[in-house]
């Protein structure tokens, strides 16, 4: 199952620069895919990033691990709200140039409105960043 960037658009309720990823391949809901962004030399954030030295801030990385990660747990569902708790991300090496960001997704743990995932960036076939995420489900706890 696959998601374009109308959808995830709709699904994440973002548009714009900001929707990082331009589409969703291969889903298993709520258990793993892989967002997928061209990056292309003109990029807007390589106008204005660095601009001696651009490149992709770890920042929008981030951001297309998270997006990647909420299409794969919203997968077929209206919008749904979740809120992340904990986040840990490491970077390997610089996007600064053209190509294919792979953005990995694995839920690994979901109970009860709070879960658990990974997400493992590629860029040109080369790993440059994982995060590990954690989110809650808002109202989950009620007094």
């Amino acid at each position: 199952m696959n998601l374009n960037k109308k959808q995830l658009s709709k699904i994440l309720n973002i548009e714009g620069p900001f929707l990082i990823i331009d589409n969703v391949i291969n889903i298993i809901p709520f258990k793993s895919g892989t967002g997928i962004k061209k990056i292309k030399k003109n990029e807007w954030f390589f106008k204005c990033h660095l601009i001696n030295n651009p490149l992709m801030p770890g920042t929008l990385q981030t951001e297309a691990m998270l997006q990647s990660i909420i299409s794969v747990i919203n997968f077929g569902k209206k919008h749904s709200l979740f809120l992340v708790t904990k986040s840990q991300t490491s970077f390997y090496s610089k996007i600064n140039t053209s190509g294919i960001m792979n953005v990995d997704v694995v839920i690994l743990r979901s109970n009860k409105g709070i879960l658990e995932a990974k997400s493992t960036i590629y860029f040109n076939k080369k790993k440059t960043a994982q995060g590990k995420f954690n989110f809650i489900k808002p109202g989950i706890f009620k007094k």
